[in-house]
């Protein structure tokens, strides 16, 4: 792999079974993404947007191929490795945003360095400054269901990039907000992640984000087809 290779996937194969019948999601499925690069993935509901991102963060394994990331096949690694590695490299965006409930938003900032190191008043530092940046402030101890859905997906990606990965997975991050509120959080991917060289994988049935964009693909026919392919 190219060392400026931040993902290499080679013939990824996944079916998961359903009813007593084998459903194939992907097929010989083949990707290279650069460091730095804010990749588009578009696709349907269904089309298997999540699943790939699963399979790019280890969550889940395939029935055949190679994920690796950063050098690193993840695909080999144990379940437990692959916890690690996650918790070291990549920053997950979930579209209904996962925030733990019972922490205050500080706390579920917190957590993901916590649980790579001790904590230090440099961690609570960098969390206040980047609750700032994103205009939530006056939020370090309010609880998750006291927000409103942008300003929980803004906690979201404050969580995801407290650690400073090097790879951002981003599943349907607006799929739940308004149009102005999604705009607003695009616009503050785009700084957070974009111009700060991470490498960033976005997963959307919405085109409103390819203006954005490095590169897009789309999932059809269970692989990947590129963006001129489909006249984006």
């Amino acid at each position: 792999m190219s060392k400026e290779a931040a993902i290499a996937i080679h013939q990824l194969g996944k079916s998961y079974e359903e009813s007593g019948r084998r459903h194939r999601i992907f097929s010989g499925l083949n990707l290279h993404v650069n460091r730095g690069e804010f990749l588009v993935l578009l696709g349907r509901s269904g089309s298997g947007k999540s699943t790939l991102l699963n399979l790019i963060s280890g969550i889940d394994l395939p029935d055949s191929g190679s994920v690796i990331v950063n050098g690193t096949e993840i695909t080999a690694l144990s379940e437990h490795n692959r916890t690690l590695f996650r918790r070291h490299n990549l920053g997950f965006i979930f579209q209904s945003y996962n925030l733990i409930p019972t922490l205050s938003v500080g706390e579920n900032l917190l957590l993901p360095l916590e649980l790579v190191k001790p904590l230090t008043r440099a961690d609570r530092d960098a969390v206040a400054a980047l609750l700032d940046k994103l205009g939530l402030a006056d939020r370090y101890d309010t609880y998750p269901d006291r927000l409103s859905g942008g300003e929980q997906q803004r906690v979201a990606i404050a969580r995801a990039l407290i650690h400073e990965p090097d790879l951002i997975l981003a599943d349907e991050p607006t799929g739940n907000l308004d149009l102005e509120t999604g705009r607003l959080v695009l616009e503050m991917l785009d700084t957070l992640v974009k111009k700060a060289g991470k490498t960033l994988i976005m997963a959307t049935h919405s085109r409103e984000v390819i203006g954005q964009a490095d590169r897009i693909v789309s999932i059809r026919d269970r692989s990947l087809v590129s963006a001129d392919a489909f006249g984006s």
